[in-house]
């Protein structure tokens, strides 16, 4: 019982890390999202570039959101 209670902590904690890098990857994204979305200077149109951004802070909101799920089951 004790190897199998620790085998169950191991995955704990590597699910808790994985999230913990995914969280952390995305505050990056969102950075980079919302820096691409408001800058005069990033090379796209305008509408191009507030469109990326805007996906990109997306996809960083969902790996939040899934994060907070991974959390939660633990």
């Amino acid at each position: 019982m004790s190897d199998l209670l620790q085998v169950d902590i191991k995955q704990i904690r590597a699910a808790q890390n994985a999230s913990r890098s995914l969280a952390r990857l995305a505050i990056l994204m969102r950075w980079a999202g919302e820096g691409v979305a408001t800058a005069s200077h990033s090379g796209l149109p305008p509408a191009q570039a507030q469109s990326f951004g805007l996906a990109i802070t997306w996809a960083a909101e969902e790996i939040e959101r899934q994060c907070t799920t991974i959390d939660e089951a633990i």
